[in-house]
C-alpha cells in the first residue's frame, strides 16, 4: 500500500469486515499508508461474521480526520 503514497488518491476502497480482511482499525492506519482521506468500506455486512456496527465504524473515521461513506448493499454512490 505504501507504493500508492505518491498516487494522490481522492478515494480509496477499502475493506473494513475484518475477519477475512483487514479491520476498521486496520484500515484507518491504511490510510497513512495511501496517503487518502476519503474512504468508501467494502467487504463489511454480506454475511454474520463480517457484520460490523456502523455508527462506531463511522466515529472510528471521523476521530481519524478521515471521511467515510459506507454505502448498503445495491446503493451508487456518486463521487
Amino acid at each position: 500500500m505504501k507504493l500508492l503514497e505518491d498516487e494522490n488518491l481522492d478515494w480509496a476502497f477499502l475493506p473494513i469486515g475484518d475477519n477475512y480482511t483487514m479491520g476498521v482499525d486496520d484500515a484507518i492506519k491504511a490510510t497513512d499508508f495511501i496517503n487518502c482521506k476519503n474512504v468508501i468500506g467494502i467487504h463489511y455486512d454480506t454475511f454474520p461474521v463480517i457484520v460490523i456496527g456502523k455508527d462506531e465504524v463511522t466515529e472510528k473515521f471521523i476521530k481519524a480526520g478521515i471521511n467515510i461513506k459506507l454505502p448498503a448493499i445495491g446503493e451508487t454512490i456518486d463521487l
